[in-house]
């Protein structure tokens, strides 16, 4: 399968589209209770070896990104690992850090992962992975399942991916089309990505043989979304590449003035906020997941062990960034499990070796060993992904079957 049509009409556009997704992944305000109790490590657990440091960051405390759980996550991953031995008998520390959405404040994580001397960098989100990995780089150390928000995370050769990417967004442009939709608007916010992601979603129309989408921009403060809405009922379908607050709003917009609309989302954005303030204006939303649904039976260790995080206001275990932190761990500790060199040259070359990557179920396995060959997007190693739509007022599975994304990059036969 050649990728030099998609190379053309999208690569260019992945840099900034990027942005737009983060947006999207993680909106909202953060009204957490820092004080809350997390899981215990046991006292009775002997480790035979010396700790391994890793760091895992996100962002909070701002007015657009709040996506504090990525860390309540992570800290509660850290100790089931710690209490079931650790990483081949070393305890495992963690560090972690708020970027701000600021890029000097994301550098001096970055800055502290390196002075820690941290094995890895493990999970969490930030939209500032191209000021991040380029000091990661330099020292050394690897990021183990970054959520692919920014153009080094699809690129760097020390980001371990174990998400399908951007690589959706071409997906739910093909999906679109297969679903009869003869005009498509592509709704995002007025910021230069939001040209640039539909660039990527015209790429899944055009393979399928369908017209190309219209972009339909939100200026940033728009707090009533009613004129929004009175654009997109004139198409037959909608991707939407907005945080699911904003969705809510064109959704029920839209509903009022009677639209026939179907939508679909950008990987990341449809969350449980969705489903429970959506009603019947969001029924049938489709989207795209690397992970099962958070009501699927195996999320239920990670909420015996992190809480049901119903409070979060991303969506807690139905936001993706926080999904992807839980499963970042776990693989990391199974992956790790006969490591002896825990040095961060040590972990990153056990990483590159792995050819089957056990996810414990999350995922079908993959391998490190083979990069996507696509510039711009090498470090896509999971191909597949599954359909999740808002079915009875739930985010539910829709059918059995995984979907390659990578045919979404070349023209139907």
């Amino acid at each position: 399968m050649t990728t030099t049509r998609f190379r053309a009409r999208g690569l260019a556009a992945v840099s900034a589209a990027t942005l737009l997704l983060g947006l999207a992944a993680c909106g909202g305000s953060d009204d957490s209770d820092d004080s809350s109790e997390g899981p215990t490590q046991s006292s009775d657990i002997e480790f035979t070896g010396d700790p391994v440091t890793v760091m895992t960051w996100s962002v909070y405390d701002t007015d657009t990104l709040n996506a504090k759980a990525v860390l309540d996550i992570a800290q509660g991953a850290v100790v089931d690992i710690n209490n079931h031995g650790g990483l081949n008998g070393h305890e495992l520390k963690l560090i972690t850090c708020n970027d701000g959405a600021d890029p000097n404040k994301a550098a001096a994580c970055a800055r502290q992962a390196v002075d820690e001397d941290v094995a890895a960098v493990v999970g969490g989100f930030t939209t500032n992975g191209d000021v991040m990995l380029p000091i990661l780089e330099k020292a050394g150390i690897p990021w183990f399942g970054p959520a692919g928000l920014s153009a080094a995370e699809l690129s760097s050769e020390n980001s371990f991916m174990l998400t399908g990417g951007v690589l959706g967004l071409a997906q739910l442009g093909a999906r679109a089309a297969g679903d009869g939709c003869k005009t498509v608007a592509a709704v995002g916010y007025d910021l230069p990505s939001a040209g640039e992601i539909s660039q990527l979603v015209d790429v899944g129309l055009a393979n399928a043989g369908a017209e190309a989408s219209h972009v339909i921009k939100i200026p940033p403060t728009t707090t009533d979304f009613s004129s929004i809405a009175q654009e997109t009922v004139d198409y037959d379908c909608a991707v939407i590449s907005t945080p699911p607050q904003a969705f809510v709003g064109i959704a029920a917009a839209a509903k009022s003035l009677g639209a026939k609309t179907r939508y679909y989302m950008v990987p990341g954005a449809l969350t449980s906020f969705v489903t429970d303030n959506g009603g019947d204006a969001v029924e049938g939303t489709v989207t795209l997941s690397s992970f099962p649904p958070a009501d699927d039976p195996i999320w239920d260790d990670a909420k015996k062990v992190v809480g049901d995080l119903a409070d979060d206001p991303n969506g807690g275990w139905s936001g993706t960034v926080m999904q992807n932190t839980w499963v970042a761990y776990r693989t990391f500790a199974t992956l790790l499990e006969k490591t002896e060199d825990f040095s961060a040259a040590g972990v990153k070359g056990t990483l590159d070796a792995t050819t089957a990557v056990d996810t414990g179920g999350f995922t079908p396995p993959f391998s490190f060993a083979t990069e996507f060959p696509a510039a711009g997007l090498n470090r896509v190693f999971n191909y597949m992904a599954m359909y999740i739509k808002v079915e009875g007022g739930k985010l539910v599975r829709e059918g059995d079957e995984l979907v390659d994304l990578r045919g979404a990059l070349a023209p139907a036969s």
